[in-house]
């Protein structure tokens, strides 16, 4: 049995390498087809570029010339002539200003800088150049793909269920109503949503596992805990949860010291852990571990001797599954956005009342910051802080402010 489990590990590895060949082959296809079109886009944006810059210089010829016979119609004191310089001059101002406008929209088109797209439509709009309405289209629409990627990178890289599919079903629909190509960025956008969908489909099937454990009863968890010499295969299923959730081997050799852990409340609540658990956290050795573990069981062996045992070993064969799918070594840039993910939710709980941590840099030491809802001040105009330390371990000296003191009350100014 053991045997056929290697090998039905195997065949899944080998056919999970063959996936992802060929999703690195079509990546990198769209990306030469998207190379392609972004260079005959850009071929055309430099003609555009030069063409409007030839017309920039007719009009500042025209003004020049404007400028010198209006100073001569002046000296001469003839009003017509003067008139007629003004207007010439007018005329050159607005050709000017239309060239100008053509050269930016082309840069940021060519660019796809979305700030500078932005900033020149409404300097058009605000000045009223006429003769500008196929590049002002063309730089709606192209802003229009920007914001529909923009927001699915976003989407993305939070990881929210509702908000990847509100940003794919509007990068569809933004896509659908485009008739120009924009430099090859319509299959740069065709690539990050299969990738996005790709990515939905596992968060839902996560959230899925952890629904199952989260809708365990407490009185199925009370059951798990009453066991005194568990059976063999719920001890194990434990063992890997606990394994995955961080704790050491040492930690959880004996089922009581398991049990401890099934009780606790509050942050360190079993289900509360299970549900915040992201599988990129996990190392690697511990995933090859839990699949070791886990080898040769499945969830009917598992539910005929425990219901919640079961919602256990589905949860867990689902985050070891997806760890293994993930590279060896998690990337910085990774880490990096799972750092900046943490720190989003450390601001959504401050605007919604509550505790959070803070660890100074030089004391090392953390700090539990008392903020009210909306992330202000409280009733008394200031924020609480308590130090997890005990009074009698603080300096009774009431001289100047220590680093650490000082970095207390900039973190409180800051929140306010």
């Amino acid at each position: 049995q053991q045997k056929e489990e290697e090998e039905r590990q195997q065949k899944k590895e080998e056919e999970r390498l063959r996936k992802e060949e060929e999703e690195r082959l079509k990546r990198e296809e769209a990306e030469r087809q998207a190379q392609l079109e972004a260079e005959k886009e850009s071929e055309r944006v430099r003609e555009n570029l030069k063409k409007s810059q030839s017309e920039e210089e007719q009009a500042r010829e025209m003004m020049k010339e404007a400028d010198e016979a209006l100073q001569r119609a002046k000296e001469q004191a003839d009003a017509a002539a003067i008139e007629e310089a003004e207007r010439k001059k007018k005329e050159a101002e607005k050709k000017k200003l239309k060239a100008e406008i053509v050269k930016k929209l082309s840069e940021a088109m060519n660019n796809k800088d979305i700030t500078m797209l932005e900033d020149t439509l409404q300097l058009a709009k605000k000045k009223k150049v006429e003769g500008i309405e196929d590049i002002t289209k063309q730089s709606e629409e192209l802003l229009d793909l920007l914001y529909a990627g923009l927001n699915l990178e976003n989407a993305v890289r939070d990881r929210h269920i509702e908000n990847i599919e509100a940003a794919i079903t509007k990068v569809k629909k933004v896509t659908s109503t485009v008739k120009k190509v924009y430099g090859g960025y319509e299959k740069v956008l065709a690539t990050k949503v299969h990738e996005a969908e790709t990515l939905l489909v596992k968060l839902k099937r996560l959230e899925f596992l952890k629904r199952q454990v989260m809708e365990l009863k407490q009185q199925t968890i009370a059951e798990l805990k009453s066991y005194q010499q568990p059976p063999p295969i719920v001890k194990f299923v434990m063992t890997a949860t606990f394994l995955i959730l961080g704790h050491n081997g040492k930690d959880i050799q004996k089922w009581n010291q398991m049990v401890v852990l099934m009780g606790k409340t509050g942050k360190e609540a079993l289900k509360r852990r299970v549900q915040q658990f992201e599988p990129d956290t996990m190392p690697w050795n511990v995933a090859t571990s839990c699949q070791e573990i886990l080898a040769g069981m499945d969830t009917a062996s598992v539910a005929d001797v425990s219901a919640g045992a079961a919602a256990f070993y589905v949860w867990c064969e689902g985050m070891v599954e997806e760890r293994l799918s993930l590279p060896k070594e998690i990337s910085k840039e990774l880490k990096e956005k799972r750092k900046q993910l943490d720190r989003r939710k450390s601001n959504e709980n401050l605007m919604k009342g509550g505790t959070v941590e803070v660890m100074s840099r030089r004391s090392r030491s953390r700090d539990r910051i008392e903020v009210p809802k909306g992330g202000g001040a409280g009733r008394r105009g200031s924020t609480e802080i308590r130090d997890r330390k005990p009074n009698a371990s603080r300096s009774r000296s009431r001289g100047p402010a220590t680093n650490a003191q000082q970095k207390k009350k900039e973190v409180v100014n800051k929140r306010k």
